[in-house]
């Protein structure tokens, strides 16, 4: 199974793909409600998050854990950190020591029971850490195990994925050098305006608009409307308050 999940991640190079893969691959074989992945540099004090993945995990949940740095104060991630093993956890069995408003809030969002793991990569400098959560019934050996199997594949398939986003970036550049009115008229295409739509809402020609367009596919590198739609919701991403950390 193991074998499986990890010829099914050869294909993967986008977030998007990340998404379905885990979502076709590694749940069937390890059941769970919802997965975030973290990946990060690593430095003197540990790891600094870089880019969290959310597969189907609650991002209200996910900012109301981060912390005024743009970290994740979670007492999973600081176990795993410690001790660089699975770390199982149940909310209706909780650890003494876990404070107690990040139990209530883990329960009010119906996290249920966590399995955590991660790869400290000193090669790459990275370090990536796997969360399953919403996972069914009582955790055990099973889940320790597998986890520990299926970190390395998902660490391999988001460093990959993670480069690939970054060596895109250069569409990100590009589209940070449109001028305010480009930048508007590309804001309006992303959401669906048509033509018309827009010189009406900008108070354009039609044609003024069409010159816009031209110009804008240049500077972009995109030869179609459809292909700047795919680009742009390629690298749409949120930005979390704090350094720079990214929730893809």
């Amino acid at each position: 199974m193991i074998d499986a999940i990890a010829l099914g991640a050869d294909s993967v190079t986008t977030i998007d793909e990340f998404k379905a893969w885990t979502r076709a691959a590694v749940r069937p074989i390890f059941p769970h409600g919802a997965h975030i992945s973290g990946h990060g540099h690593i430095h003197s004090a540990g790891v600094g998050l870089d880019y969290l993945v959310a597969v189907d995990y609650p991002l209200d949940y996910l900012l109301k854990v981060r912390n005024r740095a743009g970290g994740i104060d979670s007492p999973i991630m600081s176990r795993w950190m410690a001790t660089r093993q699975p770390v199982l956890f149940e909310a209706d069995d909780p650890w003494h020591d876990v404070p107690a408003e990040w139990l209530k809030g883990f329960r009010e969002y119906d996290m249920r029971n966590a399995v955590a793991h991660g790869v400290y990569d000193t090669q790459r400098c990275v370090g990536t850490f796997q969360y399953f959560c919403r996972i069914p019934g009582r955790l055990g050996d099973f889940h320790a195990e597998t986890v520990r199997q299926l970190a390395p594949i998902v660490h391999e398939t988001l460093c990959r994925v993670i480069t690939q986003l970054n060596t895109n970036n250069a569409f990100s550049t590009r589209l940070a050098e449109l001028s305010a009115r480009e930048r508007e008229i590309t804001q309006w295409l992303r959401i669906g305006k048509s033509n018309g739509e827009i010189a009406s809402i900008s108070g354009l020609s039609e044609n003024t608009v069409k010159h816009h367009l031209t110009r804008i596919f240049r500077k972009l590198e995109v030869e179609t409307r459809g292909q700047l739609l795919y680009r742009l919701a390629e690298h749409e991403v949120r930005l979390a308050p704090g350094y720079g950390m990214k929730i893809l």
